[in-house]
């Protein structure tokens, strides 16, 4: 099982081909592994639902455009669990449709039984269909609204999207965003019109990566889905609001899916003109799913997870929890081995120019805090209240090396950044993102990690019991 480091039997590690089609030259790894040495109820089917109707005669199996021949695909596909009771719904957009969905289709939906992918235009990449989950929207609400400006220009472009979009990229991206949020309650409506019969529906992002035996695992464990409603995903939270992060995927049950679109049949569109004026779509989806059918989402985070493996925190926390979901995965970053495949040989004392995420405790100057902002005064620990402040505290804001003499001194610091006179450190590891380079001493970013400890932590901790999986 893919967890937050390497346990349990491991059944095959595949190598995924090379994406001739992708500018990416290095391609997915892909490891699939069980808790047992005797897998159940393993197959290997490949449903032809989802091909383009106008072209298909019905078979998938032409081996063009990036899909694997037969054989080829069977022999990676032997060891995937059955996910004859998933349907796989996958969310991208015109303006990026080509760039990513094709990578979903060579990994993450290789070997799954059936998928529907969805976008703000009519599609076929690789021969599989792709819907337009918007026309369906009120022309009440499209009309007059710069929102759909993009929708109709894609319709109107004669080439590809990205040449129609060339001098406007970063335009088109925020055009993209709102108009999003139209689309997930589309989505889900139209997903149950087309595929009424299935357990369990998970909604995932283009650039969303699934590791399908540890989902399997875990939607088994979660009772029957056909009486029990669930909305399982990753907690956010906009203006009061629980929300399942949408780039993170959320899962819903055939009890709640079969509510929503049966006994509120037309819903989509009641939430046209709210999608107008909220965020984004997952914020829409979760207020549909509280006024219609009175469910709200289920924190089951770190399971399901908006983070990538150099993002994901790894500690005391999060160790033993399965990751069923990882965001924003590129081609290159395609695999289960999560932290010892990419973490542990990138950790070092000290990374210049580094911000690696460091978050739970923050010191900043005790008796000058002009210079901070609101933010760091509001979460700085609070020495000027303190009868008594150890000196390694005290002076944790006055450089790198004070901050690391902090971290060093404080059993339960992994690592710890420094950054313009503030000492943040985290009581988890991970590897973090770089961040512009400066001249300016001062500001730069500096991060440190306590190897002695991380290592001796993860020694001592190399093997789970039991997994975590989230209390819902």
């Amino acid at each position: 099982m893919a967890i937050l480091k390497q346990t349990y039997f491991k059944v095959v590690v595949i190598a995924a081909f090379l994406v001739v089609f992708l500018s990416a030259t290095h391609v997915a790894n892909w490891s699939l592994q069980t808790f047992s040495p005797e897998p159940v109820s393993f197959r290997a089917p490949y449903s032809s639902a989802h091909v383009d109707p106008s072209t298909s005669s019905g078979s998938t199996e032409s081996g063009h455009f990036g899909i694997p021949p037969m054989n080829t695909r069977e022999m990676v596909c032997d060891f995937f669990p059955d996910t004859s009771n998933v349907l796989v719904i996958v969310k991208t957009g015109a303006s990026e449709s080509f760039a990513r969905v094709p990578t979903q289709l060579v990994t993450v939906l290789r070997c799954v039984s059936d998928f529907l992918i969805f976008s703000d235009m009519e599609q076929t990449i690789a021969g599989h269909y792709v819907h337009d989950s918007l026309q369906t929207v009120l022309s009440s609400v499209m009309e007059a609204n710069p929102n759909f400006d993009l929708y109709h220009e894609q319709k109107a472009c004669v080439v590809d999207q990205q040449n129609c979009h060339i001098e406007g990229k970063q335009g088109m991206e925020f055009d993209a965003w709102n108009l999003d949020k139209y689309k997930n309650v589309h989505i889900i409506e139209k997903t149950y019109k087309m595929r009424p019969n299935y357990d369990w529906y998970i909604f995932i992002d283009a650039d969303t990566y699934v590791l399908w035996n540890n989902l399997a695992q875990w939607l088994g464990k979660l009772g029957d889905p056909s009486t029990k409603k669930r909305y399982l995903g990753s907690v956010a939270v906009a203006d009061n609001l629980y929300f399942a992060h949408g780039g993170s995927g959320y899962i819903l049950s055939q009890a709640t899916m079969q509510d929503l679109a049966v006994n509120h049949s037309g819903f989509a569109n009641k939430y046209d003109t709210l999608a107008e004026t909220s965020c984004c779509g997952d914020y829409v989806t979760a207020i549909a799913l509280n006024e219609t059918v009175g469910i709200g989402v289920q924190q089951s985070w770190p399971t399901v997870n908006g983070e990538n493996p150099y993002t994901i925190p790894y500690g005391p926390r999060e160790w033993c929890h399965p990751i069923v979901t990882m965001h924003h995965m590129g081609s290159e970053d395609i695999s289960s081995d999560i932290f010892y495949e990419f973490i542990a040989p990138k950790l070092t004392a000290r990374r210049d120019d580094w911000d690696n995420l460091s978050e739970d405790v923050l010191y900043i100057h005790p008796n000058d805090i002009s210079g901070y902002t609101q933010w760091q005064q509001d979460h700085a620990r609070p020495l000027h209240m303190m009868l008594s402040v150890p000196a390694i505290e005290y002076e944790a804001h006055k450089s790198f090396e004070y901050c690391r003499k902090m971290c060093d001194g404080t059993p339960d610091c992994f690592q710890f950044s420094y950054h313009a006179g503030a000492c943040t450190y985290h009581k988890s590891f991970k590897l973090g993102r770089p961040v512009a380079k400066t001249d300016n001493e001062e500001d730069r970013w500096i991060s440190g990690w306590n190897m002695d400890r991380i290592r001796a932590w993860a020694e001592e901790h190399q093997n789970c019991q039991d997994p975590v999986w989230p209390n819902v």
